[in-house]
């Protein structure tokens, strides 16, 4: 049975799987250690196509930016050339995607503005300077 690519970017898709050999191209950075039989470190087993009980259904093969940080958003990740693809199973992809939010959420936050606001705040001298201010 031939696989069918997705609608839209057919010829991309098409291009990574066969470089990828519809087989999933994770070697651990969903945090899985995809272990071989003598438990090296490995890829992911699972192909294109392939039934899954898991997900009582068929693995479908995702092709995603290599470089999640930079190239993530849809409209970059779909100007990009096959060789910047990489493919992933939804479960290593879901598993990037939640190590990524992770470390996002852990980064120190960052003051948004240009200037720093503290500096060019007046304290009203009476509350009814600051009641006229708020209207």
């Amino acid at each position: 049975m031939s696989v069918r690519p997705p609608i839209v970017g057919a010829a991309v898709w098409s291009a990574v799987m066969k470089r990828a050999g519809d087989r999933c191209e994770c070697r651990g950075a969903c945090g899985k250690k995809h272990a071989d039989r003598n438990r090296r470190p490995g890829r992911c087993e699972l192909t294109n196509d392939e039934y899954v009980s898991k997900r009582k259904a068929r693995i479908h093969l995702i092709a995603t930016p290599r470089d999640p940080v930079n190239e993530g958003d849809f409209v970059t990740a779909a100007q990009l050339r096959p060789s910047r693809l990489i493919a992933f199973c939804p479960d290593c992809y879901d598993g990037v995607r939640r190590i990524f939010k992770r470390a996002e959420k852990q980064m120190a936050p960052q003051d948004e503005g240009l200037f720093d606001t503290a500096e060019f705040y007046v304290d009203p001298a009476t509350k009814k300077q600051a009641d006229v201010g708020a209207a």
